[in-house]
């Protein structure tokens, strides 16, 4: 019989290592469309979703489900229908996830853009997913002009403005599925020629699955995201729209990040969990050496999720000792199989949570 330690798992007979921890049960995923799954989190109405870090302007969970079926069904008039790509052009805003429920409920594909490209670098996404409209918020609309002839280019604050307020309306009745396309997200081109990736409705729907399992499910609904991430790449769409929604979480939007405006958020907001790249631990840590973050409540914030590259371990250290009731979580994910989750309480435990295949 196999020697096989109960502390590292490790077999004398095979010489293999083994996790010595019970796995998770297997996901139950509907077979719906991202929309409804995250538009069926059972939290409460009134209970802001996303809130403005600057303004103070939310939106409840109410509310986000009201203007994203309007908005639906404004693009499908619009000419937006199965199958078609539409292409998102903002900074974050608390109406970022709005649009994108709105055109994946629709079975459309989202697309979405970085707002600093240029014209040209925007030319070649366009050229290469081949849009059938194009929304952006007012202040890019310049920069879009002539990148579709003849097809809609809709200025988000106009739009919005314009759709009717109703109580509670039925999100649009087109038939999506798990395995039915969801996103069209552009690598950043580091290693050549930026690539388009797709993911599905089932790939989305697992990951917010696995988010909300991994952050305490549904028992957690008081926990306070800050968004610093930006929402037109998948490690913040998928974490802080996907993720935050199916756990009914509260997230507090900031449109461009300085560590100085993401510090006072902490501060205002009560944030408790900050998803994050290694620039932003830095820049907090040194913030707080050279006094920046001194006499601010922070100690609210009890982990940040970083991920996008390694991290340093004197990083670390600097931040562990600037925020002593933090924890610092590290995440590697991809976007095809798996997510990988890191806490420091874990010690040598290290768990790897595979989504469902498609």
């Amino acid at each position: 019989m196999d020697s096989v330690s109960g502390e590292s798992g490790y077999c004398s007979t095979t010489g293999i290592y083994r996790s010595p921890l019970v796995p998770p049960p297997p996901l139950e995923l509907p077979c719906v469309s991202l929309p409804h799954f995250l538009l069926s989190t059972p939290a409460p109405p009134t209970k802001p979703a996303f809130v403005d870090a600057v303004s103070g302007d939310s939106l409840s969970y109410a509310e986000l489900h009201s203007l994203a079926s309007a908005a639906a069904s404004a693009l499908s008039f619009a000419g937006l229908r199965r199958g078609d790509l539409a292409l998102l052009v903002s900074p974050n805003s608390i109406h970022y996830p709005v649009l994108a429920l709105a055109v994946l409920s629709l079975g459309a594909v989202l697309s979405t853009a970085n707002p600093l490209l240029t014209h040209l670098e925007l030319q070649t996404q366009v050229r290469d997913s081949e849009p059938v409209l194009i929304i952006a918020a007012v202040e890019l609309v310049p920069k879009l002009r002539g990148l579709l002839p003849g097809r809609p280019l809709i200025p988000i604050e106009p739009f919005l403005a314009s759709l009717p307020r109703q109580a509670d309306p039925p999100l649009p009745d087109v038939a999506v599925g798990p395995g039915d396309p969801a996103t069209v997200m552009y690598s950043s081109g580091t290693t050549g020629k930026s690539k388009g990736v797709v993911s599905t409705h089932g790939n989305l729907t697992a990951t917010a699955s696995l988010l909300r399992r991994v952050w305490g499910g549904e028992a957690r609904r008081d926990e306070v995201y800050a968004c610093v991430l930006p929402l037109s790449h998948m490690f913040g769409f998928s974490v802080l729209v996907c993720g935050t929604l199916a756990s009914g979480a509260t997230t507090v939007v900031l449109r461009r990040y300085a560590v100085g405006e993401l510090l006072t958020a902490v501060e205002q907001h009560r944030v408790t969990r900050l998803p994050a790249v290694p620039p932003v631990v830095v820049q907090m840590a040194r913030s707080c050496s050279a006094g920046l973050a001194g006499g601010r409540g922070l100690r609210s914030l009890k982990e940040v999720i970083c991920s996008g590259a390694p991290i340093a371990r004197e990083h670390l250290e600097r931040f562990v000792a600037c925020f002593p009731g933090t924890t610092v979580s590290q995440v590697k994910s991809h976007v095809l199989f798996a997510l990988l989750l890191c806490r420091p309480s874990d010690h040598d435990r290290l768990v790897i949570l595979k989504l469902q295949p498609q």
